[in-house]
């Protein structure tokens, strides 16, 4: 277990627990680092929440880019570049095969650019009303929702490309164990944080998950690494959305 926990936390964010590295695990222990993805997402929004209340003197619309920024650096950026790699994909390429190869490319073009500019204008505004309101409720659980919608997404689904790729031994090896684990972590936080307000989150990522599940399939054929981090990214934003238009607190 706690192999898995340090994958998870190696491959999710710029952190390093003294454990074997992601790059040297097991197939089996890389699908198993699934069921700590909510408590990385926690990890995150602890700390987004810990800044916030360091930093009460910095005037909102400042502080709700740095919160921004800090949640870009703790995870390398690594889902903003799934949804850059995404958004080129699909805006440049008219066929699976095409839009795949786009996708490796390490290159950003304008589709991808666009979506990050919107992405970080998105989660940097929605940032800024919850925290002129305090609304802390939605900064803790969009981070957990937002990573255990990844593991929705990954379930029983094909890897898209016949090469392999970073996502493909997450997700041959995955199974429901999994998900039971993510889906049992997810829902404690949701009970130590907010149940009531909790339950609409969960069903807006489960919804972004189905959605980015279907559109995966008929775009590419398949999930791949960077459609898990799209999907990440824009779960995360719906739910500080969603938070920030509910001001939950």
């Amino acid at each position: 277990m706690w192999k898995h926990f340090c994958i998870a936390v190696s491959f999710l964010t710029v952190f390093r627990l003294p454990s074997t590295a992601e790059q040297t695990a097991a197939p089996e222990d890389l699908a198993g680092s699934f069921s700590w993805f909510p408590l990385v997402g926690f990890m995150l929004g602890l700390c987004m929440v810990a800044m916030a209340n360091l930093c009460r003197g910095v005037p909102p619309s400042l502080l709700a880019v740095i919160l921004t920024a800090l949640l870009a650096i703790m995870t390398r950026g690594l889902h903003l570049d799934g949804l850059a790699d995404l958004a080129d994909g699909i805006g440049g390429g008219y066929t699976a095969e095409r839009r795949l190869e786009i996708m490796k490319d390490s290159r950003t073009g304008a589709f991808g650019a666009l979506a990050l500019i919107f992405a970080i204008l998105l989660k940097s505004t929605a940032i800024y009303t919850l925290v002129v309101g305090q609304c802390w409720t939605g900064m803790l659980l969009a981070p957990v929702l937002s990573r255990f919608s990844m593991v929705l997404g990954a379930y029983r689904m094909p890897y898209a490309r016949c090469a392999g790729g970073l996502g493909k031994p997450f997700l041959e090896h995955m199974n429901s164990e999994q998900v039971l684990a993510a889906f049992l972590l997810s829902a404690i936080f949701l009970v130590l944080v907010s149940l009531k307000y909790g339950l609409l989150l969960l069903g807006l990522a489960i919804g972004c998950a189905a959605l980015m599940r279907s559109l995966a399939r008929r775009w590419l054929g398949g999930m791949t690494g960077d459609v898990l981090g799209a999907l990440n990214e824009i779960t995360e934003i719906v739910l500080l959305g969603a938070s920030a238009c509910c001001c939950i607190g």
